[in-house]
């Protein structure tokens, strides 16, 4: 979404610079707009924890970059981000957003989620605007910070001709989880109910497309629950649209999201899906019997889910379809429009006498 974001302002004519801890050989994972200035701190490895030596010559870095590049705006994306360039830019008077990306749901899966709400809540109050996914969200931060709050959802691209691969001649028989493979998927969740529904449906397969840190731990679940030949692990890929487009349906249990791309990603390719009721964002763009299914976060529950998203034909493929429809409400230009507005005010602000 940062890179789509980035390529739509530089092309309004906008002024665009992307700051990140990577290596000067680093390349760009997707396309991006010449006109854009990559900024590499090339400092310390962005994987591990770096020590206050470090940290210190990083804040120096980024107040030299800042200062040589002279933003109008600055926005930070998750709150870690956004704390690193509120203390490394403090004086310079520059205004700041602070750009949400998870529901305030995440701190309730934190080791210490309490103190690391009231820590985050309290650097958020030094942000000229918080970025929000859904409107729902606003409410549940502290009414100190509300006033501040804008939502804007992801830019979701429509696809000119979406493949609805439920309603091809031989429809695919393939259960799909696109994203990282990490706890906040919760994929052992979703591995344990497919057990529970795989010996009445030999003709189905799972597919966990991606990689991550869980990887090992759930291939040797696979192997205990003796699934080694109905589940796949290709990997991460660029072409996800190639397995969307041979999948069935979303099976997406997530614990905590903000705005998920891969389930919007799959209604665009005409796929429902299967999510938590109790997961905020997923429970908002999944409409029960809609666009999708929701279930109590229950194995138990959730294998029923997906024994009705398998045995019901019709109800998958018109699903299929009103989820495709449901994402043209995430019109990039529209979207797009709401930042650069957004943009402008806050850079206004800055200039106002």
């Amino acid at each position: 979404m940062a890179t789509m974001m980035m390529n739509d302002m530089a092309a309004r004519g906008l002024r665009v610079g992307l700051l990140t801890w990577d290596p000067e050989d680093a390349t760009a994972h997707y396309p991006m707009d010449p006109a854009i200035t990559w900024m590499k701190l090339a400092m310390g490895e962005a994987s591990q924890r770096a020590g206050w030596g470090l940290r210190l010559r990083r804040q120096r870095a980024i107040r030299r970059l800042a200062r040589g590049f002279r933003p109008d705006v600055v926005i930070g994306f998750q709150a870690g981000a956004f704390i690193a360039l509120r203390t490394a830019l403090v004086g310079l008077g520059i205004p700041m957003i602070a750009a949400e990306r998870n529901a305030p749901d995440l701190y309730d899966f934190l080791r210490q989620g309490v103190r690391a709400r009231r820590m985050t809540e309290l650097a958020l109050a030094t942000a000229s605007r918080i970025t929000v996914q859904l409107p729902s969200y606003r409410p549940r931060y502290p009414a100190f910070l509300r006033r501040r709050i804008v939502d804007i959802p992801n830019p979701v691209p429509a696809l000119a001709e979406p493949p609805y691969p439920n309603e091809a001649a031989d429809p695919p028989r393939l259960i799909l989880n696109m994203g990282r493979l990490s706890y906040q998927k919760n994929q052992a969740f979703l591995l344990r109910a497919f057990a529970r529904v795989a010996p009445t449906h030999p003709e189905w397969t799972l597919a966990f497309v991606g990689d991550g840190d869980a990887g090992a731990t759930l291939k040797a679940l696979c192997h205990e629950l003796d699934l080694d030949d109905r589940v796949l692990f290709p990997g991460a890929t660029r072409d996800v649209g190639a397995w969307y487009a041979r999948s069935a349906f979303l099976a997406f249990p997530s614990l905590w999201e903000g705005f998920p791309n891969a389930l919007v990603e799959a209604f665009a390719h005409g796929l429902p899906a299967v999510g938590l009721r109790t997961t905020s964002g997923v429970n908002e763009l999944i409409v029960e019997g809609e666009t999708g299914l929701l279930s109590a976060p229950d194995e138990g529950a959730f294998a029923e889910a997906l024994a009705r998203m398998i045995r019901d034909d019709e109800a998958r493929r018109e699903m299929g379809r009103k989820a495709a429809r449901s994402i043209l409400a995430y019109d990039p230009k529209a979207i797009f429009d709401r930042w650069e507005a957004l943009f402008r005010a806050v850079a206004k602000r800055r200039s106002a006498p």
